[in-house]
């Protein structure tokens, strides 16, 4: 997935959509995902890696700005406009995910795990 055709991060209003399943914004909040994280993760080197169960086209692992946590985040092209990325869901790394992270940059993570 290419994050440089995207010109925007495409959140639904909280109003418009209350129901959290069709809400990416509500969703992603209870999984601890805000617009801070994303937009933390898509500046500081995100790596695309494959999960088995992947349904989006694109999962990204990434840390924070702080360095402090490490991200897997899921997105897809919003079907609003196609140069809008969607966030879909995210969670705290899994160990597998953040070697893949220090596989693909070639250096060790030193955050918390």
């Amino acid at each position: 997935m290419d994050l440089g055709k995207y010109e925007a991060i495409d959140w639904d209003d909280e109003e418009e959509q209350p129901d959290e399943r069709l809400n990416n914004l509500l969703h992603c909040l209870r999984h601890g995902v805000d617009e801070r994280v994303v937009a933390e993760v898509l500046s500081e080197e995100p790596v695309e890696i494959r999960l088995p169960t992947q349904m989006t086209e694109g999962a990204f692992v990434a840390p924070d700005r702080a360095r402090s946590h490490m991200w897997t985040l899921l997105f897809d092209t919003s079907y609003k406009r196609g140069d809008w990325l969607r966030p879909v869901t995210g969670w705290t790394a899994k160990p597998a995910e953040i070697r893949e992270w220090e596989r693909v940059k070639r250096r060790r993570w030193k955050g918390w795990r």
